[in-house]
């Protein structure tokens, strides 16, 4: 059975055709160039011979490479005239993936997102990397990051969303064995650097909030300890289900959340749209008004 190629490839080699390299073409559609790469690999190896010819200076397509481009141009004249001829109200189906990049503490908000998403729009995928490297979406390596910092690159988008709120948390498991905890008697699950330099760490740590018998790196393993009893520890409100607040005395900073993207990536309609649902979601957690989300159709 012949392989067929689908539109989501065909634009990418259609991109690098009118570009000359992975890297520029990314920059063209809004996506990261090792994901031109690897989706350009994929179909060679599903058709069973090369598309493109890889040089230091750049890339050029093969035969087959160049009448694949032929079809992906007649395709896309194509959509541009169905687009130009659609009623007023109807949106065409979406295809594509969106990559974003987000620390642990928003992975359930992008997976919640990701769902509504994919349900609406069957034809996209979301990918996530949980990761604390802000540079991934100045780099190009992700096209949408959930920050709590703003490091003011002028090539990119923020959203303020509003403020991610922090408290002192146990289970009540523990607190039936410790009925008279302090911040001085309190068993802490502490983070090691650098997420230890947290504004919020500093603050329980000048509170007293020092004694630590265990030490994570990960707030996924900081959380899983916590529940399981072993003691307690600054955590965000919206991690913090079923969990009881300590210490409300304590002053702890809240911290800004943005959604951040690059103004490339807002081109593409299923990266619009899922930055519409994202932001959403994440106004939930947050307790912030909700916003509308993109059309579903």
């Amino acid at each position: 059975m012949a392989v067929q190629a689908n539109w989501d490839d065909l634009r990418l080699l259609l991109a690098v055709s009118r570009r000359g390299s992975f890297l520029q073409a990314g920059q063209l559609l809004g996506v990261a160039a090792s994901t031109v790469s690897r989706r350009l690999t994929q179909l060679e190896a599903a058709l069973g011979e090369p598309l493109i010819e890889r040089g230091v200076e750049g890339c050029w397509l093969t035969a087959r490479g160049q009448s694949l481009v032929e079809v992906a141009q007649a395709a896309e004249a194509g959509l541009r005239r169905q687009t130009a001829t659609d009623l007023p109200g109807l949106h065409p189906e979406l295809h594509g993936s969106v990559l974003v990049s987000a620390g642990e503490g928003f992975s359930s908000s992008v997976l919640e997102a990701a769902s509504r998403f994919t349900t609406l729009h069957p034809g996209c995928s979301v990918e996530l990397l949980v990761t604390a490297d802000l540079q991934k979406i100045a780099r190009g390596v992700a096209d949408i990051a959930v920050r709590t910092t703003h490091l003011g690159e002028p090539s990119l988008i923020y959203r303020a969303l509003g403020q991610l709120s922090y408290g002192v948390f146990a289970d009540a498991g523990y607190l039936k064995r410790c009925p008279e905890v302090t911040p001085a008697t309190v068993l802490n699950i502490a983070l090691l650097p650098p997420l230890d330099m947290l504004p919020q760490m500093r603050a329980a740590k000048a509170a007293g909030l020092d004694r630590a018998q265990l030490s994570v790196n990960s707030f996924a393993a900081q959380l899983e300890s916590v529940k399981r009893g072993m003691g307690v520890a600054v955590l965000p409100r919206i991690l913090a289900q079923d969990l009881v607040e300590l210490f409300p005395e304590l002053e702890l900073p809240a911290m800004e959340v943005y959604l951040v993207t690059r103004p490339q990536a807002l081109k593409q309609p299923h990266i619009k749209c899922f930055f519409a649902i994202l932001e959403q979601v994440l106004h939930e957690a947050l307790g912030v008004e909700p916003v509308e989300g993109c059309a579903q159709g």
